[in-house]
């Protein structure tokens, strides 16, 4: 009898916890690559957040007298660099400049990819094909291609590296967008809305977006992270952000040239860009497989 007592018990307790498991709560808290990518991720926004009010001193601001100090000199943090420019001010505007430019990316190309996948998933073969081919032909041209003659025709900076990267990532949503929609196009539920009248947009709009969001949000994240490490090497390149703004990137070309006397002027920008490239992957990860029901654990 106490046998079955601790085998019943054992069994209430199993289904209590996995009822706590599928609570949505739960399911965030309990996937550690949600909770470690989450704290590099708001560990940024607050860096961000700051970023955009406050700077210790301009980070653009000449001072021969402090050239390369070391880090920890009283007044500069970080340190300087080799023409007295303070680290922690030109960290903290890179966050900012490099930032917009990997979330104007991604927005843009979240909006152009899904409606160029939509379309091409909703209004038949010919259309189809049309926009495929010109994504297969953006993919054909190399971004640092684009990033030249976009500097070259309209300047380097912020704006340009953003089209570059727009160039580069639209094909990608599209072609995921595209995959996914023509996956519940084939289900029965847009068909019997077709039945009742529906167009095929609508049912585009209706039926197919709200279901492929958790997958737009994932890459979105994703590709965030791909744009701060291609902004950066766009900067390094010198085809991306230049003075007078400032990105993590460009901190790395021109600290290449006192590597050999100030090494951590190069390693600061470096480990900007691998923390927060490193915590978004975490994240997006950690997100796929709250949202995504097969690679949920708690219903396995």
């Amino acid at each position: 009898m106490s046998v079955q007592s601790s085998r019943a018990a054992d069994a209430r307790s199993r289904s209590r916890t996995k009822e706590r498991r599928k609570r949505p709560g739960n399911r965030w808290l309990s996937n550690g690559s949600v909770v470690v990518g989450g704290a590099i991720v708001a560990l940024y926004l607050i860096v961000l957040i700051v970023s955009l009010v406050w700077t210790p001193s301009d980070p653009n601001a000449i001072d021969p007298v402090n050239r390369l100090a070391p880090t920890g000199t009283p007044g500069h943090l970080l340190g300087t660099d080799s023409l007295g420019r303070d680290v922690v001010s030109a960290l903290l505007a890179g966050a900012k400049n490099s930032a917009a430019v990997a979330a104007g990316a991604c927005g843009l190309s979240v909006v152009a990819g899904t409606a160029l996948g939509l379309t091409a998933a909703s209004l038949g073969r010919t259309t189809d094909e049309l926009i495929m081919r010109a994504m297969d032909v953006c993919v054909s041209i190399p971004g640092v291609v684009i990033a030249l003659v976009l500097a070259a025709t309209i300047g380097s900076g912020i704006a340009s590296t953003i089209f570059a990267l727009l160039f580069f990532f639209t094909p990608a949503f599209t072609r995921m967008v595209r995959a996914n929609a023509l996956r519940i196009l084939a289900e029965d539920f847009p068909k019997v809305a077709e039945l009742y009248g529906r167009s095929k947009p609508f049912i585009a709009v209706r039926h197919v977006l709200p279901n492929i969001f958790s997958i737009l949000l994932v890459q979105a994240s994703q590709y965030y992270a791909v744009a701060i490490l291609t902004e950066a090497g766009l900067s390094y390149l010198g085809v991306g952000v230049n003075r007078p703004e400032i990105s993590w990137g460009m901190m790395l070309k021109e600290a290449q040239q006192t590597v050999g006397i100030d090494s951590p002027l190069a390693m600061w920008p470096g480990v900007a860009i691998m923390v927060t490239v490193l915590g978004l992957n975490i994240l997006g990860d950690g997100v796929r497989d709250v949202l995504d029901p097969k690679l949920r654990r708690a219903d396995r």
